[in-house]
């Protein structure tokens, strides 16, 4: 019985089996690929999308498509867009990037581009002015922003605030604040640490009378290289020697005068990098023993030894005469006659520094009428994110208390506030920070706040996303969702989607991974000329004119004559495949299309065949 034959496709079924297949179109259908490098690419659809006006793909290829490119040899994406995006835009002849993004792009989404091609402080000095500008100050993001800094960041800051509005920063700061919260900040955010410390000191020694606790609390807890920096700013800011001017208060007499100053003087190049912990246990031991205490003994070899060298002097203190050094020197100098300044200053040296702070800081806590505010302040300040981890969990272990707890309870308002920043995640004070841009009480949210606290974070987004979701419960990028719209929306949420790569740098110097400047270029197919089918398909072809269907040999059933000459007469009347296009396409040959071909060229051969022999 013969079967019922399928009917030629048109050509359109070829070119779409082709494009199913991964090649390019029969005929010049499909738009060939961008021939060029990634870079190449999106500086080449930036200028498209530039001249189209079309911002939506200008956020796209600026935010998306280059932390594609970015992320995999490693680079930040914030890095990237200045380094080569911004100078290669004109170097390509493209044009000033900067000046097209001014252009094309308005409100919001003007700001956070510009931001993005702009120097992170020089940005952040903007948003400060802005804060300061008009009725009122923004307190919240003055604190997000001075008391996140790092220590590197603090005078380029000055000096990016000074050529762009050509006053100080401090000034400016002092205008707009007040009382102990303008203290804060002004020490956090617009002085150096050796600044902060020197004009901590020049407030206990000025004035009436002298503060002595604020003088031991400096000299006990800060290393040899940032007090050999505060004695230098201490002269260069009030015209005088830091230790002649502790010299000169009659409350700093005898031995805690040759205390205090042998510690001012201490240098890095005078600590001794492995020093003799036995001939310094001996000398101290001496100088306990007998009639008398020799204090000079101790202050020799107490004045000139890191935090570290003192721990190891108590322990080998302890392993050669089986008893604690702090408590020995305690009970030698404790009497009638005995400085408590001067016992005070040696039990600070001869306890661990993070927790000889957690002491300062429930002392500050505990004053007569109200908070040692000077105390709180010197001690928080300037402090590293590791080392301030060590302070909050050596007070905990002291106290058994949260130290962000007893600011709360003791302290309020932004004086509060700002306090909880130093001592907390910088991370969390940023979360904080667009917490409150997102909620404040002229507009629904403050705009340039939100651009300055989510641009130039990309190296720390991952844990501010985590930070926001434990403050607020919240993930940022929906909350961007909600609280935004437009195309300023899209660029928030790209700016908050966006993950740092990690681990990518050691992977490649380990030979896990090649990098993509490195990896060997891809392998070219050969490429071959496809022409399209001739108008009406190839003669003899089947289906097509001159082609004779073989007559069916079992004739002797009317029924199988019947249904071979109806699917004959349905078979011939096939329609004809549309005309082709004229224009033939390169493609690349690949093992599919080169089956295909072959096919082709066999059922036509078998059809000439078949015509041939009839």
């Amino acid at each position: 019985r013969p079967s019922r034959v399928r009917p030629p496709q048109p050509h359109t079924t070829h070119h779409s089996l082709l494009c199913a297949m991964g090649i390019c179109g029969i005929g010049g259908t499909e738009e060939p690929a961008f021939d060029g490098t990634p870079i190449e690419e999106i500086l080449h659809n930036l200028s498209a999308a530039m001249n189209e006006g079309d911002t939506e793909k200008i956020v796209e290829n600026l935010l998306t498509k280059v932390a594609r490119v970015c992320n995999p040899r490693g680079i930040l994406r914030q890095d990237y867009i200045r380094t080569e995006i911004d100078t290669k835009y004109g170097e390509y002849g493209h044009g000033d990037l900067r000046s097209d993004v001014s252009e094309k792009t308005k409100g919001p989404l003007k700001d956070l581009m510009m931001a993005l091609l702009s120097d992170k402080l020089d940005f952040d000095a903007q948003i400060l002015e802005k804060a300061m500008k008009g009725f009122g100050t923004d307190e919240d993001c003055l604190i997000t922003i001075l008391c996140t800094l790092d220590p590197e960041e603090i005078v380029p800051l000055q000096t990016a605030y000074a050529d762009r509005y050509e006053r100080s920063l401090e000034q400016a700061v002092k205008s707009e604040t007040s009382g102990k919260f303008k203290r804060v900040v002004i020490l956090a955010g617009c002085d150096t640490i050796d600044e902060a410390y020197a004009q901590v000191c020049h407030s206990a020694i000025s004035g009436m009378g002298t503060d002595c606790k604020a003088l031991i609390r400096l000299m006990v807890t800060c290393t040899p290289e940032v007090m050999n920096k505060t004695r230098d700013a201490y002269a260069r800011l009030y015209g005088t020697d830091l230790v002649k001017a502790m010299s000169s208060e009659w409350k700093v007499g005898g031995d805690f005068k040759r205390l205090l100053c042998a510690l001012a003087k201490k240098h890095p190049d005078n600590i001794v990098a492995e020093p003799d912990y036995a001939v310094d246990v001996k000398v101290l031991r001496d100088a306990c023993e007998g009639l008398g205490t020799d204090e000079a003994a101790i202050i020799g070899v107490l004045s000139c030894k890191t935090n570290d060298q003192v721990e190891q002097l108590k322990e080998a203190y302890k392993v050669e005469h089986g008893e604690l050094l702090k408590e020995r020197v305690k009970s030698e100098t404790t009497g009638l006659f005995e400085s408590e300044n001067f016992r005070n200053c040696l039990m600070g040296l001869l306890t661990n520094r993070e927790t000889q702070i957690a002491f300062y800081l429930k002392e500050a806590f505990d004053g007569w009428f109200a908070n040692d505010d000077w105390g709180l302040i010197s001690m928080l300040v300037h402090r590293t994110e590791p080392e301030m981890k060590k302070i909050i969990q050596q007070y905990t272990v002291v106290h058994g208390a949260s130290l962000i707890a007893d600011l709360r309870k003791n302290c309020a308002g932004d004086y509060e506030k700002a306090l909880v920043a130093l001592v907390a995640p910088r991370a969390r004070t940023i979360a904080r920070g667009i917490k409150a841009a997102m909620s404040g009480w002229i507009t629904s949210t403050n705009k340039g706040a939100l651009i300055g606290l989510l641009t130039h974070r990309d190296a720390e987004m991952r844990t501010l996303r985590l930070e926001f979701e434990k403050e607020t419960g919240k993930s940022l990028v929906k909350v961007l969702k909600d609280e935004c719209s437009g195309e300023f929306e899209n660029a928030l949420v790209a700016l908050a989607s966006y993950t740092a790569p990690t681990g990518i740098a050691s992977r490649l110097e380990a030979g896990m991974e090649i990098s993509p400047d490195e990896a060997p270029p891809p392998k070219v197919p050969d490429v071959v000329y496809v022409m399209p089918p001739p108008a009406g398909g190839y003669p003899g072809a089947m289906g097509q004119a001159g082609y004779k269907k073989k007559k069916n040999r079992r004739s002797d059933s009317g029924s199988s004559s019947s249904s071979s000459s109806s699917d004959e007469s349905s078979f011939m009347r096939a329609p004809a495949p549309p005309a082709p296009r004229s224009a033939p396409m390169v493609h690349r040959r690949s093992s599919s299309s080169r089956l295909l071909n072959s096919r082709c060229s066999l059922g036509s051969g078998l059809a000439h065949t078949s015509a041939a022999i009839s």
